[in-house]
């Protein structure tokens, strides 16, 4: 017993270590859990999948579980710092690193490309990556226009163009449905909104709109590889498109998962027109409150910029309202120098988050190319 209750307290200790207060794979705080095969200490949700690479990794709780003196030892010698120096050692730079928020398939995927298939040692990989070659192929489900149904369909990246294409019909012959720029591409997992663990939200603009395209595989693997050689090509792109832009400072305008969605109930220009359920997408990085019929919808109904203080924007709550069925709801008033937009939440809770977004966006300096989307947005309106 006193074995154990020292042991326990060596573990604790080490978990408190900086090096080891995080989890070594998502970096949630204060992890319980440690594999006493990799040397690393991760947290709950993490410990999951690696119950699941048992050839590989051994996991048990620190405060719970027994641990012999020879497994303590071999925490003491390892930790998370040797872990990362062996296991990240060569993370590109374009390549997701999932926090603790992310999706479960980029946190397993991310797991498993580091400890079960090696590919961040360092080592030369032959045959190489497929995220990292500058050219993927493959079949994707494609949400479909008219329908709604997902429609297999072969989807073509190309580093070299800068190009995203997709195919309504498995013979190239007949030319892309779509060719898309990666420079307005952004792509972010959408399980909960497209219905499927993999599913992903590819969006770029036309015409002046925002497009979204929502697809999935059946493999988290081969999701997630689609997901970094769309990041891979993007990088590139920012490369070219910022020379000067250090790595780190690139790596933030990669992709982006959007700030916050949901429901709530818009009415017209004259706010007298009925309330009308919508679905609303912030976009922070392009200051932009996109708003949808239906939360599949291919393109926006409309789009509200969110500038700064400084520059005549702001947020308020506004007092509830009664909206379709006579019913009473609480509010988000935007003002914009042009027009105030009232928009209604079903709860208290809901209006304080998109309360909290927007300021948060508002809070936010504007960079330059912010002007040039304010003043194309206003001159539509």
């Amino acid at each position: 017993m006193a074995n154990k209750d020292r042991n326990k307290t060596i573990l604790l200790e080490l978990g408190k270590l900086p090096e080891n207060n995080q989890c070594a794979d998502c970096s949630a705080p204060d992890p319980d859990w440690a594999s006493y095969k990799l040397g690393v200490f991760v947290c709950l949700n993490c410990s999951g999948v690696h119950r699941n690479l048992s050839n590989i990794s051994r996991v048990k709780s620190i405060r719970l579980d027994f641990w012999d003196d020879e497994l303590v030892k071999f925490m003491k010698t390892n930790g998370n710092a040797t872990g990362r120096a062996i296991y990240e050692k060569a993370v590109p730079a374009f390549y997701y690193r999932p926090q603790q928020e992310d999706c479960a398939v980029l946190r397993e995927q991310w797991i498993r490309a580091k400890y079960e298939r090696m590919e961040f040692t360092g080592e030369t990989k032959y045959p190489p990556l497929a995220y990292t070659t500058g050219f993927y192929e493959g079949m994707l489900w494609k949400k479909g226009k008219e329908k709604g149904q997902f429609q297999r369909r072969k989807f073509v990246l190309s580093e070299k163009e800068f190009t995203l294409a997709y195919y309504n019909k498995e013979d190239p012959s007949k030319g892309p449905k779509a060719l898309i720029s990666i420079k307005d591409v952004n792509v972010t997992f959408q399980p909960e909104k497209i219905g499927h663990a993999h599913g992903l939200q590819i969006t770029y603009q036309k015409d002046s709109h925002t497009r979204s395209i929502f697809v999935y595989h059946e493999s988290g693997e081969e999701i997630v590889n689609w997901f970094n050689a769309i990041r891979a090509a993007r990088f590139a792109y920012l490369k070219t498109a910022y020379p000067t832009g250090s790595d780190k400072e690139l790596r933030t305008r990669i992709t982006r998962n959007y700030l916050k969605e949901g429901y709530m109930e818009k009415t017209g220009p004259m706010q007298k027109e009925t309330f009308k359920k919508r679905w609303f997408i912030l976009d922070s990085q392009d200051r932009k409150l996109l708003y949808f019929k239906r939360q599949l919808d291919a393109e926006e109904l409309g789009v509200v910029f969110i500038g700064t203080e400084t520059n005549g924007y702001s947020v308020s709550e506004c007092i509830p309202k009664r909206t379709r069925g006579n019913r009473w709801r609480c509010g988000v008033t935007v003002d914009t120098p042009d027009r105030q937009f009232v928009f209604m939440c079903e709860q208290e809770r809901e209006q304080r988050e998109w309360v909290e977004a927007l300021r948060e966006v508002i809070s936010k300096p504007m960079q330059p190319q912010d002007y040039t989307t304010e003043a194309n947005i206003r001159g539509k309106s």
